[in-house]
């Protein structure tokens, strides 16, 4: 079994929830793996905090954010996953996931992911680091429903644009763990096609369609070998 270090970063949305989606997210996805077969699996580090320092002002469309560079947040990822290595060297593992609640930007021009749903990837000495904004798949119904939670808000409402928030965030997710594992776009159903819309987006099934699938098992199997795996027959 792989494991994939996994956390979260939240400073600019509702901590509840935040944390519904994020772990109802992570639990579906350890759900999908075990299901279908591949021996990988999401492992919970805590949460990730950075400190306010690390915020930069930026221009954009939409007015001036406040936010943390790219750069920052791989750096304390890239730390964060050094430590548990050497805390528990039993585990296997060389990745490291994280959704954060605000845009993915850098310090170089702004990276427009509004549009694009994309994450970022990284690879240092060996060690993957994984990030994917929760920002671009939250549906602009949420800013209004839920500072009005328990004032006459229909809860089925509620519940229907959360969950139309995790099923968008749980592919985006199964999206940058096929990249972990080596996995290019694809043109099927598949969320290893990347939409050109939120819309097309939410048409898309939530799995890998059968090559992305084959494809994803045969690395996962390759990467277990190389963190010292035994070799299956």
């Amino acid at each position: 079994m792989e494991f994939i270090a996994f956390t979260y970063i939240n400073n600019f949305m509702d901590r509840k929830v935040v944390e519904d989606v994020v772990f109802s997210v992570v639990d579906e996805a350890n759900r999908y793996f075990k299901e279908s077969g591949i021996d990988a699996r999401l492992l919970y580090i805590g949460q990730l905090r950075l400190e306010p320092g690390y915020l930069i002002s930026l221009n954009t469309p939409e007015g001036t954010l406040r936010v943390y560079p790219l750069e920052a947040i791989i750096d304390v990822l890239h730390a964060r996953l050094l430590e548990e290595i050497e805390r528990d060297p039993g585990v296997r593992m060389n990745k490291i996931f994280a959704l954060t609640t605000f845009p993915l930007v850098s310090r170089n021009p702004y990276f427009d992911f509004y549009e694009r749903f994309l994450g970022i990837q990284e690879t240092r000495l060996g060690l993957r680091i994984m990030v994917l904004s929760m920002k671009p798949f939250e549906p602009p119904e949420l800013k209004s429903l839920l500072p009005a939670r328990g004032s006459g808000v229909p809860l089925d409402e509620l519940k229907r644009h959360l969950t139309t928030f995790k099923d968008r965030v749980l592919k985006g997710l199964l999206h940058e763990v096929g990249h972990g594992f080596g996995l290019e776009h694809c043109t099927n159903e598949c969320v290893m096609n990347p939409p050109d819309s939120i819309e097309e987006w939410d048409s898309r099934p939530t799995g890998y369609c059968h090559s992305c699938f084959i494809d994803l098992k045969r690395a996962v199997e390759w990467s277990e070998l190389s963190l010292g795996g035994e070799e299956k027959d």
